[in-house]
């Protein structure tokens, strides 16, 4: 059994990915682009050393990331990465119009901290996965134009 899970982070980049899940499918079950609508993008999730990683939060204009296909122990393994936040059913609508269920981590509230910036190597890494997959360049811009801490 596998599920999809949406990526909007650090998780878009495929070599990450594929590093903390295993080899990402390139069949049928490959990624794909997706959006999520109501939500927005932000980085306020305090992770060590004082920096923050992204998450979404509602209400917003929405969020495109990726969905990957995983299977329930490869959603287990992501779990170990992704600590402070919890795994939530969202549905997203996929590039070809398909609408899916799928799992996305949302900040667990005592792991959200405000007025933070996150580091420069974490936006490169979320800019590198956005690029890889196509999502658009003004999407792109928005998520670079967090000002990076140095």
């Amino acid at each position: 059994m596998s599920e999809w899970y949406f990526a909007y982070g650090s998780n878009l980049w495929t070599d990450q990915m594929a590093h903390r899940t295993g080899p990402i499918p390139t069949d049928e079950n490959r990624p794909r682009r997706a959006a999520l609508p109501h939500y927005r993008l932000i980085f306020n999730v305090r992770g060590e050393d004082g920096q923050v990683f992204a998450n979404i939060h509602s209400p917003g204009k929405g969020v495109l990331g990726v969905v990957y296909r995983c299977s329930l122990e490869a959603l287990t393994r992501l779990d170990g990465y992704e600590r402070g936040y919890e795994r939530r059913r969202v549905f997203v609508t996929a590039e070809n119009g398909e609408r899916l269920e799928a799992f996305a981590y949302v900040a667990e509230p005592p792991n959200v901290v405000d007025g933070r910036r996150p580091a420069a190597e974490y936006l490169r890494r979320i800019v590198a996965g956005a690029r890889q997959h196509g999502l658009p360049e003004s999407y792109i811009q928005e998520i670079e134009d967090y000002r990076a801490t140095p």
